[in-house]
Formats: structure tokens, sequence, C-alpha cells
């Protein structure tokens, strides 16, 4: 069957709740909302928040030393290779934010693989997270326009540890949106902060921001021209930033040599791609993808560079720039704001198609020093080919809640069917036929829901029995704690987990048994950076390895069961329906 019909979301990360006296009204998060606002420039912070001048840096005697050796620097002074920095602390841990890893994509650099950043000699201390990349305003991050946003974050124990742990977090967004210094949906409190893992897990934790969208994925062809790789602009962000973290990352007490990288939503598919790309290889130790894998998805297999070259030519063209030799250095000169309004982002939340428009920016596979090979990850996987490292997968009960949460209800079952029958055509019947409103309680809304997660689910199950096949140890999970933005409404939704795996939940009421999960949550996540393996002291329960002809997985919530075949059968019809076995 043709993969091409399905029209579901997945690999974004969609948020709209207000809690309003005793209704929920939903919207996006506004400017106001988000982190605080940051100008553009090549500081990553104004000019208030940033110190510069003389002062006593600890070097951490790097004489004689690789920076990947140099001794670990205690206190808030720490002296880059790059140059010298300062931070604060957040509890007792801390905390270093707006570290530069790239110079600013700006320019003739716009499209361009990024570059290392040139060196300071000014100390940089910044206390306001710099704003996202160039993106539309979404439910999970405010709008920006903001193009100098290569920059990371770090959480480390105080005092430094001698070669801790490394974590290294991909924010999810769809690869369209998102940040990493934004707030949990529609509340003042920091979604991706580091500082329980540091406090209590001493571990050092990364978060890092990369390209987005059109600025991000934009595969045109003239690239090659240029001696560029065509496309995953992002994804070769993070693979920059990763390099800077074995440059660097001793220096605030973190062993280069053990390194996990970890993401939700579009960021767990984006690790699943470091796991598949030959350019990744031996910057990372450890893998979790929360919520996507990169084997199975619901919008087809990543394009090759000829599938895309007429598609992003015809966006230039939308932008005013005629295609030709010039297209590409026309498409330059493009405000910021006109680059986003021609783009198509999509717009999830309502159930729709993330795949609708003429175009679309998403990893593609292909092309001279590329981030992905030619062939399809399925094969890639298949054959082994790939990073042999452990790998821990999971996903959330209730996937789909998220992702239909604007949806206009369903009140019947002819409303149902026509609901498939729009996003499978002639398959309809099938898919029915595996979801059952009788399955559901005759919930209509529910069936769609499940049906719509399930693409999540099944996706990262898809790639987590690969890379079992492909000898990695690996480990998955299945999270059901219900959001506390709209426990009813949301349940376990997509995202839900993340605020878990951090030991920071949003709790605006006291919940033991929320916190108790989570507590075990972020030990579990530590524990498999540290060792390659989540099991350990102070778990509540022995999380079983997953392998493809022993399919258990640990279920993350009070009552801490291993489930067997975890929705099995509606797997194996996905993975028929995409002909992918």
């Amino acid at each position: 069957m043709s993969a091409r019909v399905l029209r579901v979301a997945c690999g974004v990360a969609v948020f709209p709740v207000i809690v309003a006296a005793a209704s929920l009204a939903f919207a996006g998060c506004s400017d106001d909302e988000s982190a605080p606002s940051q100008p553009a420039g090549g500081t990553g912070g104004s000019d208030s928040n940033s110190t510069a001048g003389s002062m006593g840096v600890a070097t951490g005697g790097t004489a004689g030393k690789s920076p990947a050796d140099a001794a670990p620097a205690n206190g808030l002074k720490i002296m880059l290779a790059d140059g010298p920095i300062e931070g604060d602390m957040a509890g007792d841990a801390r905390r270093f934010i707006n570290i530069p890893y790239a110079k600013p994509p700006l320019g003739d650099l716009r499209f361009k693989a990024a570059v290392p950043n040139e060196p300071w000699t000014s100390v940089r201390k910044e206390t306001d997270f710099v704003k996202g990349c160039a993106q539309l305003a979404d439910q999970g991050a405010p709008a920006s326009e903001n193009e100098d946003c290569l920059y990371l974050n770090v959480w480390s124990p105080e005092p430094a540890p001698d070669r801790a742990p490394v974590m290294v977090w991909i924010h999810g967004g769809g690869n369209f949106s998102g940040g990493a210094g934004i707030p949990v949906p529609n509340t003042q409190q920091l979604w991706y902060d580091g500082r329980v893992f540091a406090e209590k897990q001493k571990i050092v934790l990364v978060t890092i921001q990369y390209r987005l969208g059109p600025f991000g994925f934009l595969a045109h062809p003239g690239l090659s021209g240029e001696s560029q790789p065509v496309g995953n602009q992002g994804l070769l962000d993070q693979q920059l930033a990763l390099r800077w973290v074995q440059k660097n990352i001793a220096k605030f007490g973190g062993d280069p040599g053990n390194v996990t990288i970890f993401g939700e939503s579009a960021g767990s598919a984006d690790v699943c791609y470091h796991v598949a790309s030959p350019g990744s290889r031996g910057l990372f130790h450890r893998a979790i993808s929360e919520s996507g894998g990169c084997t199975l998805r619901s919008v087809g297999a990543e394009k090759t560079l000829s599938e895309t070259a007429a598609s992003m030519e015809a966006y230039g063209k939308a932008l005013g720039c005629e295609p030709g030799a010039g297209q590409l250095d026309c498409m330059r000169k493009v405000p910021v704001s006109m680059m986003l309004a021609n783009a198509m982002q999509p717009m999830p939340g309502a159930g729709g198609s993330l795949t609708g428009g003429q175009w679309s920016f998403a990893a593609v596979r292909g092309g001279s020093g590329g981030f992905l090979p030619e062939e399809p990850l399925q094969a890639l996987f298949d054959r082994g080919e790939i990073a042999k490292v452990p790998y821990l997968l999971g996903a959330n009960h209730d996937e789909g809640t998220t992702f239909v949460i604007r949806a206009t209800a369903l009140t019947s079952e002819s409303e149902y069917m026509g609901d498939l029958q729009n996003r499978f055509g002639a398959a309809a019947p099938q898919v029915a036929a595996i979801y059952p409103p009788s399955k559901f309680d005759n919930d209509f809304n529910a069936a769609r829901a499940r049906v719509i997660g399930d693409a999540v689910v099944c996706s990262t199950h898809d790639t987590a029995i690969r890379a079992s096949k492909a000898g990695l140890k690996t480990f998955m999970y299945d999270f059901n704690v219900a959001w506390s933005l709209a426990p009813a409404l949301l349940r376990a939704g997509h995202a839900s987990e993340i605020s878990h795996v951090f030991g920071t939940p949003y709790l605006p009421s006291p919940d033991a048994a929320s916190e108790q999960v989570a507590a075990a949550m972020n030990t579990y996540w530590a524990n498999f950076a540290r060792t390659g393996d989540p099991n350990g002291a102070d778990v509540p329960a022995t999380w079983p390895e997953f392998k493809a002809d022993a399919d258990k997985r640990l279920q993350l919530d009070p009552m801490w069961s291993v489930l067997d075949n975890f929705r099995s059968e509606e797997c194996a019809f996905w993975r028929q329906y995409y002909n992918t076995d």
C-alpha cells in the first residue's frame, strides 16, 4: 500500500493548553509567555546581560594537554579554548548559557553548513536564554526571526566532577519550531532544565539550538555548486555542537568519552538520524529516543536530493528569486519574515497533515558530504551500518491526544469513518478493523487519537526492533502519567514525559506519585548515561532488555509494570501498511 495517503501529525511538539477558571481554552504561547526576549547579534544576549572585562578565570591547567583531556575547572569562571566564560548558580548546580558553538549563519553563511565560531577575549556572561532559531509561532514556542541562534547551554555539578557522564538534549518541534530555552507550555517553568541532572545525578547536561524549517532543512540543488552539503543544515548544526562537546566538555567536568544524546519528538528522530549518520560516529556513546524513530514514518521515507530539487527551486521562486545560477544568492537577501511566511510551516494540533504543502523542509538522503547516506534508513539498520551504541527508546501511552486537541469533535461512526477515509483512502476499512470504536467504549475521538498516536508509538517500536537485530543493547518504555497541564484531556499525550525525564514535573498542585515517577525516571536516564543500562541502585523496578523476539518494555507510572508485546497487533499492521518488512 502507498504510504503517501496517510495524513497524521508526528514528530512535532504541539501544546495548546491554558487553564482559565473552570474551563480550558486553547491557544499558542505569545512572546510574553515564553523565554525572555533576546536581541539578535553575535553575543546571544543584550549588553546589560553580558560582562566584559578583566577577571580571574580558571584555566584548568591545560598546558600540554588536549582540550578533551583538560582538567575540569571549579567555580563559575572557566577559560575555554575559544575564550573566557562566567556562569551562575542554579540551585546547587553551575549553569553556563548561550555559549556559541558556530559562527552566526548570517549573510553568505545562510543555508551553508555551520562552521566553528570565532574566539573571543572579553568574558561572556549571560543571564537570559537566547531566542530560538527563526520560526513562526507554535503552541510550544514563540515566533522568532533570530538567525543568530547557534548557542548551547551547560549545567555542571559544583565542585566540578572528574570525567562525569555527559548528556546532550536535542529539542523537539517538528524541526520547524522549538528552542533550548522555552518554558513548559503556558507556564513560566523552564522546560529543559538541567539542574536536577547536575545536582542529583552529577551529570554534565547540555542543551543545544539548531536551525529550523527553511533555514535548517533547505535542500536546494545550488548548494552543491558551492561545495556545500545539500540540506540537513540543522542536523549538521547538531553534529557541530557534538564536536564542540568533544573539544570543551572536560573543562566542565564532563567525559568526552561518555556522551549520551537524547531528544523528544523531532529531536527523537534526529537522535535516530545520528545513529545512522557516518559523520556522527564517535561523537556519542549512547542514544535515547523519546517518541519517534526514523525507520517507519507516517509521511514516507526521507526524500533524496533529486526528489526535493524542484520543490526547493519553486520555494525560491515564491520568494521572488527566479531559478538559475543566482537563485541562492537572491534567497540569502530575503528577509526572515518573508522566508517564514512562504515556508508553509505546518500548524498541527487539529489532527491534520504535516505534508499538505507544495514544499516542506525535512531531512534528506544523499549528496557529497551529506549527513545521511542515500540508501533508505531501514537498509542501514538492517545491515548493521549504524553506530553500535546502547539505545533506549519509548513513547507515551496517549501520544495522539496532543495532536487532536483542536480537532473538530467526532460524534458518530459515520464521521469517524469519514475521518479515516480522508487520511487513508481505500485503506480506511482496514484501519477501522484494527481501531474499532468499540475498543474505546465507542468514543470516536479516542479512537482517532489512538490511530494518530500509534504513528509515533509504532515508529519508535520499529526502530527498536531493527536496532536490537543490529546488535544494539536496546530498552523500551511506555510513559503513562497524565500531563498535569490538562490531565483529563491530554492524558499521557505527546511530550508529557519531558519534565519527568528532567526531574522537574510541572505540578500546579502537589502530586507525590508523579514526583516519585519523575525522580525514578531521572535516575533511570542517568543510569543509562553512565553505563548503557537504566538499571542500578535506587530504582523501583528492573527494566528488562528489549529483544526483537522478546518484546518487553517497562511502563513508567506508579505501578512499574513490565508490558509484553505492547500494541504488537497495531504495529504489525502499520509495518505491513508501509511495506517495510
